[in-house]
């Protein structure tokens, strides 16, 4: 690749990522401080490819202060500044050259941008070179790879961090990737389409003189306003707590400048994170113990239960339940005054006592019957009160345990955010006011997002409830009017258009899930293979972990198993986007090593080079070390090396390096 005058990079400069005669050694290292354009990279071939300005992890950035055109270069200029990207790649054993360019230019306080040349050039086997039409470039590069799923080859900690919070921004992430790979737009397009038509018909009937129908109808509309102001609200709140999650990392990168106080800002950034880990698992125990609650509420009848089941015990080992003579033949021998053999039956005290102590002593057939049946099941029940009121007082146990820590780390974060609080600096102390403030109201919005998600739910059931008693109605007025009949037929048709679609979305979440789980097996540690073995993704979007036992276990698994969870799941939508066993397109990894233990990294490095085509490692010095140096040399996959380094004017320079060098650049985890 080649950029000019893009962003950091002032000039024209080059990087080879890849050597076609060295094809085994496919994984790449830029090595650079933080800000010195490592992300610039991917986003410098997402702009070529797609003429792309905005990254997933931009957000809500305006538009504006995405600026491609390096700065210096239009100080120095007082003409227009040309930015460029050209990008050399295979596909398919098919060579292609494209460049894209823009030109920038300062107008007063502003830079303006302007497209200026997009070209594609193939190169065909017998070394000629083919131009493709401008106006086909698009559907060129889009065959090659649907801009859709563009954002999946690039790791970054943001989208990691996202991942492992079971929250709307996960879900939301979650049904974006799953989404974007059904590719099933004609049959959206039908599913509103006939939308349209059966809400049509929907409001034409609750004109109508059918009273039950009308008011059926109207309740319906009114559920459905309700969820679309709640998913409006939702998604303003996932919004709200993403940009303040931005502001509360720009105030840390604030707060950082004021070095006497720099260690106890790591120290709450731990500690943070720590208590992020805590929550977390605390809401994942809390959900297992509400899907235990009707197990768990029969121990409450347990005296009840057990004092039942042996008073039955003792009438069947008397022989009362069942009876050996039936309650009913005793009643005929009575009523006719005849034995079964045929001998009458005396009218004297001593011959009907024997026949009426037997007649108290037994019961009638369903009573007998339905006694033993409550017999079996109380047996089978009481099988379980042992195990379940362990399994009960374990979460119960684990709970206190992680509500205990959660307080400590609290006292702790309290404790450091007073000692930044006392400094010296006041503009720090502003700062800190301003990031506690911003942390308080992320709690806020998380809290109203759960009370949203709850209510959004009892209307998703209530809606269930009023759509069978709305089809129960309409078949009831439907035999004699043409309208409702006409609106059944619109309603069956758009819920077996919806059906295609659930079954389409169902089949790609068990794709995803295997995929990811077997992603996950790899990259895990011993200890993680023998307890973890399945990654699922709900029907929510939420991601589950199963332990061996094939029970839930994402609330006890590591930060970094949640991690390495999350990155298994991201190379899962990249395998199914790329339609094929291999990633083909590179697999750009910006620090990704996060938390993870050596055994975690050494996976990571064993592994990716050999279901990624390519791997990008964009890294800092505290996450690339001689130890994750010395694990790729060893692996012969390692062949390129280059370093970000900036310059006396802000900008960036790529330099390349023998991978030799970098044992001698790079430092030990001890020297941290």
């Amino acid at each position: 690749m080649i950029v000019e005058n893009f962003r950091q990079f002032r000039g024209r400069q080059a990087i080879e990522f890849w050597v076609p005669s060295l094809p085994h050694q496919n994984v790449t290292v830029v090595f650079g401080e933080n800000g010195r354009g490592k992300t610039g990279l991917f986003r410098a071939i997402m702009f070529c490819l797609f003429g792309e300005r905005r990254l997933s992890q931009d957000g809500n950035v305006p538009r504006e202060e995405l600026q491609l055109v390096n700065v210096s270069a239009l100080e120095a200029n007082t003409g227009p500044v040309r930015t460029s990207v050209e990008l050399e790649f295979t596909h398919m054993g098919q060579s292609y050259r494209l460049r894209r360019a823009i030109l920038g230019m300062q107008d007063g306080e502003r830079i303006i941008e302007e497209e200026d040349e997009k070209r594609l050039f193939v190169i065909t086997s017998d070394g000629n070179t083919q131009t493709v039409p401008t106006t086909e470039i698009d559907a060129v590069i889009d065959s090659i790879l649907d801009r859709r799923v563009k954002d999946y080859f690039l790791f970054d900690g943001e989208k990691i961090e996202r991942l492992t919070r079971a929250s709307i921004e996960q879900r939301r992430e979650i049904s974006a990737g799953i989404r974007n790979l059904l590719n099933v737009d004609a049959l959206e397009t039908a599913i509103r389409a006939v939308g349209r038509v059966s809400k049509a018909l929907e409001r034409e009937l609750s004109n109508s003189s059918h009273e039950e129908l009308s008011r059926l109808l109207k309740r319906l509309r009114d559920n459905e306003e309700e969820q679309t102001q709640l998913r409006k609200r939702l998604d303003s709140l996932a919004d709200e707590m993403r940009l303040a999650r931005q502001e509360v990392d720009k105030t840390d990168n604030e707060l950082k400048k004021f070095n006497e106080i720099r260690h106890l800002l790591d120290r709450r950034k731990l500690l943070e994170q720590e208590l992020k880990d805590q929550e977390q698992q605390a809401d994942d125990v809390l959900k297992e113990m509400h899907n235990l609650v009707c197990k768990a509420s029969a121990l409450i009848l347990s005296p009840t239960v057990i004092t039942v089941f042996e008073h039955i015990e003792r009438q069947k080992q008397k022989g009362e339940i069942p009876s050996e003579i039936r309650r009913d033949l005793i009643e005929r021998i009575l009523t006719d005054d005849k034995c079964i053999c045929g001998r009458g039956v005396l009218k004297d005290p001593l011959a009907h006592s024997p026949i009426l102590d037997w007649q108290k002593r037994t019961s009638d057939v369903a009573t007998q019957d339905a006694a033993l049946n409550l017999w079996r099941y109380l047996s089978e029940v009481r099988n379980h009160f042992g195990d379940d009121a362990d399994l009960v007082e374990k979460r119960l146990q684990q709970y206190g345990n992680i509500r205990s820590a959660i307080a400590n780390i609290n006292r702790s974060l309290e404790n450091v955010s007073n000692q930044i609080g006392t400094s010296e600096r006041q503009d720090a102390t502003k700062l800190d006011e301003h990031r506690k403030k911003l942390q308080d109201g992320i709690i806020t919005l998380e809290a109203n997002a759960r009370n949203a998600q709850t209510l959004l739910e009892q209307l998703k059931q209530e809606e269930e409830r009023l759509r069978a008693l709305l089809k129960e109605e309409r078949l009831k007025v439907g035999r004699n009017d043409e309208l409702s009949r006409r609106s059944i037929l619109a309603r069956d048709t758009q819920d077996a258009l919806n059906d295609v679609h659930d079954q389409f979305t169902r089949e790609i979440k068990q794709l995803i899930g295997q995929s990811a789980t077997q992603f996950f097996r790899e990259l895990l540690d011993k200890e993680g293979r023998e307890n973890l073995r399945t990654i699922v993704v709900n029907d929510d979007y939420s991601l589950q972990v199963l332990d061996r036992y094939k029970k839930p276990f994402l609330a006890n698994i590591s930060a970094g198993q949640r991690q390495i969870m999350s990155i298994s799941f991201i190379a899962a939508l990249a395998r199914a986007a790329s339609r094929g066993g291999q990633i083909e397109i590179p697999l750009f990894m910006d620090t990704p090593f996060g938390r993870l233990s050596f055994e975690h990294r050494q996976n990571l490095i064993n592994h990716i080079p050999t279901f990624a085509s390519q791997w990008i490692l964009l890294a800092t010095d505290t996450e690339f070390r001689r130890q994750e140096a010395n694990l790729l040399k060893t692996s012969g996959k390692w062949g390129k090396f280059f370093i970000l380094r900036p310059t006396h004017d802000g900008n960036t320079t790529i330099e390349e390096q023998d991978i030799n060098s970098a044992l001698a650049i790079l430092r030990d985890e001890e020297d941290y």
